[in-house]
């Protein structure tokens, strides 16, 4: 198992580790004075004369209220430092997720992301701080015990030290079906809460069909799975530990009746017995530790495969590339061609040229490849051949933050979040005034409605913007990419929501937002035509002719 990326994330603590392996490591040494100390004691309540029952007892009493403290002391230290490494590896990992292509969204579902980072980053998490930092103490307990019976009657402590490699290897062998079912446990985990989020998006729908019994049993099912698995594993982890410690403590008590006869010879004394029966009652929990650290060590194996595995995903590179101030804002196609994984050719060998300044309507059915070319346009994906140019140089030249700097879209499934009107409009650019604010509202004519509502620009909108309606949601998101104030502009279906009033008066009133903007219009609408200049129509990855003129005049 590699473990050197994750226990990077424990550099910044090391001090804080430290310091709680410390109070770790000097607990043991308590907890093995304690048999011997606790050996001299019972052997001065029978000769009273041979020690200082009071100064025992109480050396006694001081060690376990020592070992008390320093367990405290590390657990409040691992504690602290536990939540500060797993929200430093949440932060990591989404990090890379938001820096990962759109690409490696389309093919993983949505509650893999959310389980690697909460399950998988919870386990890997604690067994960082719990599991590795405990071996060190927990071996040496071990070994402490077994050498200090050792040094008080070799002929017990023998059997006993030779028994423990056979109980860690028992441990191994139960523990073997651990991470198989940790790995379904997982995948059962992602894949129910991507049906619950799934369900609740489209939970109008589901009523309107009257599934909602049908989506529940789907539910259900993943759940009870879950439920099921997560039995198995509890039950592998909850009853291992304590039989090999049962079975541990079985073979100590069988080796001290073996000794008896030594007892009541007087070959050995009360005190080492007792002694003898302290240590052997401490071998016991770390024998029963270093077995439970095997079940660990497997379940987590697949949580630290699962982040590596994210990690290691190459992300968009956003630092190198050219950073022109501005641009004209031409757009071309040379020769493109580009297929999606597994699909036949969405585009074949499309070249197209936007003039800077101009209005372009895209055309065709489904499928034709119109959002295909606007995902190349922003880098989403990069052409199988040909390139793509803007203002003369190979976008894949261009710095990828620049590029999208330069570019604002307005989505056909508009993206709002749980915010604000203000929070939406602003999110690409919350440093702008509060004039370019309003002015982009305008531009937008979202100013009417936005007006009339009780908290103005203020008023939250809820999750997806579910308390506008679909004409508004757009408007919102068409004044959210203006605020940019960006030279090109993509439309993807923009007066899809509206009605045909509607759509006549979206047209009038985005000629002024368009003007001087090079703007990519996607639209199946005969009505927005007349914001073009020109008209494309693709078909089948191609561009093909257009019988008559279906461009309008343009934005003026």
């Amino acid at each position: 198992m590699k473990l050197t990326r994750v226990l990077r994330f424990g550099v910044p603590y090391r001090g804080r580790l430290a310091l709680a392996l410390t109070f770790q490591m000097v607990e043991t040494g308590a907890a093995l004075t304690i048999p011997w100390v606790g050996g001299r004691l019972a052997g001065g309540l029978i000769d009273s004369a041979d020690v200082s029952i009071a100064t025992v007892a109480l050396a006694l009493i001081g060690l376990i209220a020592l070992r008390t403290a320093l367990g405290i002391a590390s657990g409040l230290a691992l504690l602290t430092t536990a939540q500060r490494i797993l929200a430093d590896m949440r932060t990591r990992l989404y990090d890379h997720f938001q820096s990962l292509p759109v690409r490696y969204f389309h093919t993983r579902r949505p509650g893999d992301q959310i389980s690697v980072l909460t399950r998988d980053v919870d386990t890997i998490a604690d067994y960082l701080t719990g599991d590795l930092v405990a071996l060190l103490p927990t071996g040496l307990t071990l070994i402490g015990a077994l050498v200090l019976m050792l040094r008080l009657d070799p002929a017990l402590a023998l059997p006993l030290a030779l028994a423990v490699p056979v109980f860690v290897l028992a441990a191994k062998l139960a523990y073997r079906s651990v991470r198989p079912l940790s790995q379904d446990l997982r995948d059962t985990y992602g894949a129910a809460i991507s049906l619950a989020e799934e369900n609740l998006a489209i939970l109008p729908a589901i009523k309107s069909f009257s599934r909602e019994d049908g989506e529940a049993s789907r539910y259900a099912r993943l759940v009870h799975r879950q439920r099921d698995l997560g039995i198995r594993v509890g039950r592998l982890q909850v009853a291992t530990g304590p039989l090999l410690r049962f079975v541990a403590a079985a073979a100590v008590i069988l080796v001290l009746w073996l000794s008896g006869a030594r007892v009541r010879s007087g070959e050995l004394p009360i005190g080492e017995l007792v002694s003898l029966l302290l240590y052997a009652g401490m071998l016991t929990q770390p024998i029963s530790g270093l077995a439970s650290l095997w079940g660990r060590t497997e379940a987590v194996r697949g949580s630290l495969q699962r982040f590596e595995d994210v990690l290691d995903e190459p992300g968009e590179d956003m630092i190198t590339g050219l950073r022109p101030e501005s641009v004209a804002g031409e757009i071309r196609f040379e020769d493109v061609s580009f297929s999606h994984s597994g699909r036949r050719g969405t585009l074949d060998g499309v070249s197209l040229t936007v003039p800077a300044g101009r209005v372009l309507a895209l055309t065709g059915e489904n499928g034709a490849g119109k959002s295909t070319l606007v995902d190349l346009i922003l880098r989403f994906q990069d052409p199988d051949s040909g390139r793509v140019l803007l203002d003369g140089t190979d976008i894949r030249d261009l710095n990828l933050a620049t590029l999208r700097g330069f570019i604002g879209v307005v989505p056909q499934q508009v993206l709002l979040f749980d915010g604000t009107l203000r929070d939406n409009i602003l999110f690409g650019r919350p440093d702008v005034s509060e004039a370019a604010l309003h002015r982009a509202v305008d531009l937008a004519h979202a100013d009417d409605f936005t007006r009339a509502l009780p908290d103005g620009l203020d008023t939250t909108i809820g999750s997806r913007g579910v308390r506008l309606s679909g004409g508004q949601r757009q408007r919102i998101a068409l004044a959210r990419a203006l605020v940019k104030d960006p030279p090109i502009l993509i439309l993807d279906e923009p007066t899809a929501m509206f009605d045909p009033e509607g759509e006549a008066a979206f047209v009038e009133s985005a000629r002024e937002a368009l003007a001087g903007r090079t703007v990519i219009l996607i639209t199946h609408r005969p009505a927005s035509l007349a914001l073009a200049h020109t008209t494309v129509r693709l078909a089948e990855g191609r561009v093909v002719p257009i019988a008559g003129d279906l461009a309008g005049q343009g934005p003026a």
